[in-house]
């Protein structure tokens, strides 16, 4: 509880209206630092006892994606994720029981995103440092030593560097498209969740008996996302593995 309670207390509207009481109560007139006190006060109280709040405080800590192209995916996808854990909360205890599994599926979800995002990002990394036209004219400049040199053994050399080189430009090629793999499985994942949300606002005006199947396939659609995710995270995987540097 005291872990969500801090995290309330960090939430940008809190800070804000701290900081306002702070600049109001010593610049303008000292009554309103009390009162700014006293209604933060009230929003972390609030704010650490809500399930939403509570559930964010105990998620891991990950560290800030700097890739501006994945870290804009990644927050439509976290938005997403936790409008949906606020609809489903503020649908009553009988629907909110109803959509547990589903809240659980989309913070999984949320998650996976996160680790695909990260995995992009590094493919990202490399393929910014390297140099796709200085490679291409290294292989040039060896075809040409190949073609005008006699010496057996120089040619050998020669076409096994060709070789490595042929292979990285491979390599290269194979990660930009499965970088751009990453970022249609994101934007998939973003579309999913969105449509989810609507599904999770709709549901609220029905009664447990009829969302209940509405509910099931939900939740059917989520596992088979996961499932798709899960493959494809393998198949990533070991892409990366084979293409390196």
């Amino acid at each position: 509880m005291r872990q969500a309670y801090a995290y309330a207390a960090r939430q940008p509207l809190a800070l804000t209206v701290l900081f306002t009481a702070l600049v109001s109560g010593l610049l303008l007139y000292w009554w309103l630092l009390p009162l700014g006190l006293l209604a933060y006060g009230a929003m972390v109280l609030i704010g650490g006892r809500s399930p939403v709040v509570i559930a964010a405080s105990q998620r891991p800590a990950r560290p800030r994606l700097s890739s501006a192209t994945f870290r804009a995916q990644l927050n439509a996808i976290e938005r997403a994720q936790r409008e949906i854990e606020r609809t489903v909360v503020g649908s009553g205890p009988p629907l909110a029981g109803l959509l547990t599994r589903v809240t659980d599926q989309t913070r999984e979800l949320a998650e996976q995103a996160y680790a695909l995002a990260e995995r992009g990002q590094t493919i990202e990394a490399y393929l910014a440092q390297s140099n796709p036209q200085a490679l291409e004219d290294r292989i040039t400049k060896l075809n040409w030593q190949i073609s005008s040199t006699a010496d057996p053994y120089t040619r050998q050399q020669l076409e096994a560097t060709r070789a490595t080189l042929l292979e990285k430009q491979r390599n290269a090629a194979d990660l930009t498209t499965y970088i751009e793999r990453i970022k249609a499985q994101l934007e998939n994942i973003q579309a999913s969740l969105d449509n989810v949300l609507a599904e999770t606002v709709r549901l609220r005006a029905a009664d447990v008996v009829s969302a209940s199947p509405a509910s099931d396939e939900i939740a059917q659609r989520l596992s088979d996302l996961k499932s798709d995710m899960d493959t494809f995270r393998r198949v990533l995987d070991t892409a990366m593995a084979t293409a390196k540097p």
